[in-house]
């Protein structure tokens, strides 16, 4: 009996799993930019229910270097799962053994990965966005002292007039300071 030998040149076209990491990572460029990292720990994973809970898991060899990892949701085959392809970080815990359960060892290797909740994952593109936001808030506020100031609505046709007329006849003595001193 004769072993076919034909090779399938689709397999031997077909990119590795190394490229499809670096395909699956470009796309994240931008954010690894915002978050100052120049060779993330990127490891693409599949999300999966255990126990009613959606986990991804890491192997102990990937935990280490105490870094943090960034992680896309993916296929065994590392095809994108999330039609928005969100870059998660998980950020490293050094007490991993002892506060994430572990999988079963593998029947072949023994290896054991252990589950992290996907709750636990920050969002990236969230994270920055919330980060910008606040700047935005921090710059506003170095201008205007909101907690300090009173609103516009609660002005006065006398305290309108003391302004107009640039005369400390206003029944705030806050007002009234600010036009004598400014006035003179």
């Amino acid at each position: 009996m004769a072993i076919s030998t034909v090779s399938n040149n689709e397999d031997k076209n077909a990119p590795s799993k190394r490229e499809k990491v670096i395909f699956l990572m470009e796309k994240h460029k931008p954010l690894f930019e915002k978050e100052g990292v120049t060779n993330p720990k990127f490891i693409p994973r599949m999300a999966y229910k255990h126990n009613g809970e959606l986990i991804i898991g890491f192997y102990p060899k990937e935990m280490y270097g105490e870094q943090d990892i960034y992680t896309e949701f993916c296929s065994r085959d590392y095809e994108p799962e999330d039609p928005e392809r969100k870059l998660y970080k998980w950020v490293f815990n050094p007490h991993y053994e002892t506060e994430y359960e572990a999988s079963e060892p593998h029947p072949t290797t023994g290896d054991v990965r252990y589950l992290i909740p996907v709750d636990e994952l920050i969002d990236v593109e969230e994270l920055h966005k919330s980060v910008e936001s606040n700047k935005q808030t921090e710059m506003f506020e170095d201008f205007v002292d909101v907690s300090a100031d009173v609103p516009y609505d609660s002005m006065t046709l006398r305290d309108f007039a003391a302004i107009q007329w640039k005369k400390p006849v206003s029944h705030k003595k806050w007002l009234n300071e600010l036009i004598t001193k400014n006035f003179k």
